[in-house]
């Protein structure tokens, strides 16, 4: 059994003084009593919310306890505070209040009554209190039906000349108390005993002046101020409580309360409440709508939107738009003065529960959209395309974590999807919405991230730069000798898994930094067949630019402009490849040498005495002395440039640093050249040989023939 909606009721029969100075005899007296029932009561809903600031009952009298049909029924929209408690006075809304049958012949002794309001029924009965009888206390005013006047005695004839005198005289008091006015003003004292015009007017047709006998409505106050400080119009409740209102209240046409505004002394607050119904008991339809030449500028409709510029408002909430306004948009903005640091701010609120019970928000709640919908074909579009922002844990006073979801919907499409995620650890995902590095780009198909740069010298530039510092982002600290500032590195899918970097580059700190000193390294890994990771960079460019190839756990130290840890391969098939100085000349391998590409074409001069005169030598680097040579410390062999110089000066190079060098590359040439004058001088040696011989073969015959003659 639900509680009662009415848990006490008293009721009071209020009889007010007439308000006529003299009554005819031919009205019954009872009319100058008032037929009022004065009801209090406390209002508590069955659906167990607060009770509005306004309600629609409707009382009803009985002549039985239970059953039968009302005898009389009125209907009022009452005023109801915080606690529930209410008072009525009933019979306010006719002329002459409760008709007097009611307690008469029709015998009512029973009341309830029924609140206008979903899973409210009509309260118990209960038995009307000997108060309202009071009502028959208008037969005092008659006796036998007759009022007192039937009952006056005739004048006596016989009553004294003084008796005469004095109610002449008072006859005459009484003939001088009404002066001469105008018509349709209203009556005042213009003295202590004479009655004379006020600046009240009533014109035809009940239009009430005050200051004018021209009212343009029913009330028009009409006076002269610039001061400020008059209105025309002054509403005082003298009253402080919770629930005093000093306002105005407005009826329809079938006497229902329809709109209520004032002034709260309690709260300070000023309401204007539209309680306008569909119908007796239905939802509220009332608007609210503020207007400027004609044109709504504000307007509340009764699903609780508010227009800005429309009265065409698509749900509960804001909404600004130009349709009456003819500005170019609907814009709403936020402008912050003064001297601090902060700019206009929109923010959403969101809380699980109730406005009276609010409760934290669960991880994957949506705290607040910023969306945009267009007009289809035949309806808007879907709501979504923006910005989200979305809890990502449970809500506690001290976690409070969230992410931002920004959604974009496909050509040919009519769905938002997710498109740039910014999780609570700050890391961005573009085409997916858990990013486990700071910038994560996913999609199907290419995934690419382009850079681009239109500039018109060398003050601009496309690129991608990493900052990389020790120590916290309070307190920066340098970076250190071998720490890594930057990777550009790519993984694929496995089996069941994306696997770590397996190749990129990594650019290293070469030295322990300074403000003045930033040396950097260029390391490029990969990742052997059949492994899952790197052995270590398989390239390096140290910070004086030298290349080396190798595999290098640690930084390397590299001698030359390049250094290959291993062996050299050049060429793309069979013998081809060749090796080459700056100047194309060649070093080594298979060199292009057509004639064809040649032109001015001479032969070496003789070099053979020159290249004897070189002296290969075996000799130890003085290493320790010219560290930044990196020499090395096993025992070499080759040529002393000095020597050369003596001989092939144009073998011989002398650096920027003063020190020479010898272009090994030209001694297979010389040697070539060497070979042919040697060869050329045992062609000749062989020639002269064979002269000697056959004349020494000659000798031997001739000196033959002599001793052959001496012996005959």
């Amino acid at each position: 059994m639900r509680l009662l909606s009415v848990l006490s009721s008293s009721i009071v029969v209020v009889l007010c003084a007439s308000a006529v100075s003299a009554q005819s005899t031919d009205s019954p007296s009872s009319e100058s009593v008032p037929r009022l029932v004065t009801i209090t009561g406390t209002f508590r809903p069955a659906d167990g919310q607060r009770a509005g600031t306004f309600e629609t009952v409707t009382v009803s009298l009985y002549a039985e306890s239970e059953g039968g049909t009302p005898v009389w029924q009125e209907r009022q929209t009452i005023a109801i505070d915080a606690q529930g408690h209410y008072s009525l006075v009933l019979g306010a809304n006719s002329p002459d209040g409760i008709p007097a049958a009611v307690f008469g012949e029709l015998a009512a002794q029973w009341m309830s009554t029924a609140f206008e309001r979903a899973g409210e029924i009509e309260g118990p009965r209960r038995r009307v209190t000997s108060t309202p009888y009071a009502i028959r206390a208008a037969d005092a005013d008659t006796l036998g039906g007759l009022p007192a006047s039937a009952y006056l005695r005739a004048p006596d004839t016989k009553r004294s000349a003084t008796d005469t005198k004095s109610a002449t005289a008072a006859k005459d008091v009484q003939a001088n108390v009404v002066l001469a006015g105008t018509t349709n003003f209203l009556a005042k004292y213009v003295n202590g005993a004479d009655v004379g015009n006020s600046g009240v007017f009533e014109a035809v047709g009940g239009a009430v002046g005050m200051g004018t006998t021209l009212p343009l409505d029913r009330l028009h106050v009409r006076y002269d101020n610039n001061t400020g400080q008059f209105t025309g119009y002054a509403v005082q409740n003298t009253n402080g409580g919770a629930n005093a209102y000093s306002g105005m209240l407005f009826y329809d046409h079938t006497n229902v309360l329809t709109q209520f505004q004032g002034y709260n002394n309690s709260t300070h607050e000023y309401r204007i409440n539209n309680i306008a119904r569909v119908s007796p008991g239905g939802a509220f339809n009332g608007t609210i709508n503020f207007m400027i030449g004609n044109t709504s500028r504000f307007f509340v409709g009764s699903n609780g939107g508010v227009g800005v510029g429309t009265t065409i408002s698509v749900g509960p909430g804001l909404e600004v738009s130009n349709g009456l306004t003819g500005a170019l948009v609907g814009t709403i903005s936020a402008s912050t003065w003064f001297n601090t640091p902060y700019g206009g701010t929109f923010v959403g609120r969101k809380s699980r529960g109730s406005q009276l019970g609010p409760t934290a928000v669960q991880n994957g709640d949506q705290i607040a959209l910023f969306t945009g919908v267009g007009q289809a074909s035949t309806h808007s579009g879907a709501l979504g395309n923006g910005m989200s922002v979305n809890a990502v844990e449970n809500y506690t006073d001290a976690a409070q974590g969230t992410a931002l979801n920004f959604y974009t919907t496909k050509r040919g499409t009519n769905t938002p999807v997710s498109a740039v995620t910014i999780d609570d650890a700050g890391n961005v995902g573009i085409g997916t919405n858990a990013p486990g590095v700071p910038v994560e780009v996913s999609r199907i198909g290419i995934s690419a991230v382009g850079v681009k740069s239109f500039t018109n010298g060398a003050d601009g530039f496309a690129g991608f730069i990493t900052e990389v510092a020790r120590g916290t982002p309070a307190a920066p600290a340098a970076v250190q000798v071998g720490d890594s500032l930057g990777i550009f590195a790519g993984s694929g899918y496995g089996t069941t898994g994306f696997g770590e970097f397996t190749a990129g580059m990594n650019v290293v700190a070469a030295e322990n930094w300074t403000d003045a000193a930033r040396g950097t390294i260029l390391a490029f890994f990969t990742t052997q067949l059949g492994a899952d990771e790197g052995d270590g960079a398989s390239m390096a460019i140290m910070p004086d630019g030298k290349v080396g190839i190798g595999t290098f756990t640690e930084i390397p130290t590299i001698a030359d402009k390049l250094q290959v840890f291993g062996d050299i391969r050049v060429g793309t098939t069979g013998t081809n490849g060749c090796l080459k100085g700056f100047g194309g000349s060649p070093i080594a391998g298979t060199c292009s040498s057509d004639r064809r590409f040649k032109k001015d074409i001479t032969a070496f001069d003789h070099v053979l005495d020159h290249f004897t005169a070189l002296q290969p030598v075996h000799y130890s680097w003085r290493a320790s002395e010219f560290p930044d040579r990196h020499f090395g410390d096993s025992r070499a062999y080759g040529l002393i440039a000095q020597d050369v110089e003596q001989v092939f000066p144009e073998l011989v190079v002398t650096n920027e640093d003063g020190f020479k060098a010898v272009d090994y590359s030209e001694l297979p040439l010389l040697t070539i050249q060497a070979v042919k004058e040697l060869k050329s001088k045992v062609e000749e040696l062989n020639t002269e040989n064979g002269t000697l011989k056959q004349r020494l073969a000659e000798l031997e015959r001739q000196m033959s023939d002599l001793v052959a003659a001496s012996r005959r």
